[in-house]
């Protein structure tokens, strides 16, 4: 399998999970256009390397920062890695000087 192939595999998968994330339900399109756009990208890397590489990074930018269903896979992680913690820290008191 190609490099290309596996990008693309990789942009599919983020896509359907976020979905999922989002929605709580199962969106059975994205894999089966997952599998089909893999399978080109294989034929295309078939033909040259260089540009079936080139051309699936640019689909796993746009999958990772494109919006499907309100937010997109980076709006996602970025929420799920910067929630802050429910405890508050005091700041030690200033110490007075005499």
């Amino acid at each position: 399998m190609a490099v290309a192939t596996n990008i693309i595999l990789i942009a599919g998968s983020m896509t359907f999970v976020n979905e999922w994330y989002q929605t709580k339900e199962i969106n059975w399109r994205v894999p089966i256009a997952t599998v089909l756009a893999a399978a080109i990208f294989d034929g295309i890397a078939h033909l040259n390397d260089k540009a079936a590489t080139g051309l699936s990074i640019i689909v796993l930018i746009g999958a990772f920062t494109t919006h499907f269903n309100g937010k997109s896979v980076a709006d996602t992680l970025n929420d799920a890695f910067s929630k802050k913690s429910p405890v508050t820290h005091q700041a030690p008191p200033k110490p007075t000087i005499v």
